[in-house]
């Protein structure tokens, strides 16, 4: 096996990890998870919470693929590099093929579900994928339907057995909507150059960096302060006056302010970047301390 071969192979599967965005798709399919586990549905192996996961997994892959296959103008605007489709690693013609057999496996896959996750995926997957061609031009969805996608998944999570949603899953779900609004108003300053060019209106294009990091900021704050909630509100009885919960997510809560600070000095596409992945892990890093403050 020659070095040249080795490395085209290797350039090649690190394309198709970032078309798919494989660590975004694994969250969503954590988010479900964690959510059966919080409500105790999800107590032993289910085929159900499986068929569930990769239900998810794929329409997040769909979505993905669509997205760098319809913003491929816009990112090279913006000299996004780091998309495949940009720099010529993978094929437009391929990400529309993943986006196809990938919608089609999520059909198929919520044929096997119960009526109502049946519902919300059935409904949810061609919505999602208008947003991606055409809805997200428009400010008014723009950044909502991303925070309704990750309290979609939340809910999912809790009805994917029955049909109770409970007071602790509704509680999660709506903190995570303003935490993904947040994150999306935030990604959107680094995109300024290329969708106003190409027509698609974010809070930052048509109010300016500064007054979009500072909407991010506020919204971020909000949602990440509610976080420690449960400790003071009798939301669920595991998490209230439970000091163990209230210690680890104030370490999140910490580390947000450190973002939140780091945006405010800097809206450059270079540091969004890198506080994307740090707002990333920040979200990630709340669902474990969601979940030991269950389990322990």
């Amino acid at each position: 096996m020659s070095p040249t071969w080795l490395g085209w192979c290797m350039e090649r599967l690190l394309g198709v990890v970032r078309l798919m965005r494989l660590d975004r798709a694994a969250s969503a399919v954590a988010g479900v998870i964690v959510t059966g586990v919080i409500v105790k549905d999800l107590t032993t192996f289910q085929w159900s919470y499986v068929v569930a996961c990769l239900a998810v997994f794929f329409s997040a892959l769909a979505n993905f693929a669509l997205n760098d296959y319809h913003d491929i103008e816009i990112d090279r605007v913006n000299d996004r590099l780091d998309r495949p489709l940009v720099n010529g690693v993978i094929s437009p013609a391929a990400a529309l093929w993943v986006t196809i057999a990938s919608s089609l496996l999520v059909i198929a896959l919520a044929s096997k579900m119960k009526p109502v996750p049946r519902a919300m995926i059935t409904m949810g997957l061609p919505v999602s994928l208008a947003y991606n061609l055409h809805l997200k031009k428009y400010l008014v969805f723009k950044n909502l339907f991303t925070g309704l996608a990750n309290v979609g998944v939340i809910l999912l999570g809790a009805l994917v057995t029955d049909t109770v949603i409970e007071p602790l899953a509704v509680y999660i779900a709506v903190v995570g909507f303003f935490f993904s609004l947040s994150y999306e108003v935030m990604l959107d300053i680094a995109d300024v150059q290329g969708d106003t060019a190409l027509g698609v209106e974010t809070i930052a294009s048509r109010f300016g960096r500064k007054n979009a990091a500072w909407l991010s900021i506020l919204i971020g704050l909000g949602a990440v302060f509610a976080n420690p909630l449960p400790f003071f509100i009798h939301v669920d009885h595991r998490l209230f006056q439970d000091h163990l919960f209230l210690c680890l997510i104030l370490i999140p809560v910490l580390n947000r302010l450190r973002i939140s600070y780091a945006l405010l000095r800097d809206q450059s596409p270079k540091n969004i970047h890198n506080l994307k992945k740090s707002l990333f892990r920040n979200l990630q890093l709340g669902g474990v301390c969601y979940l030991i403050g269950i389990l322990h």
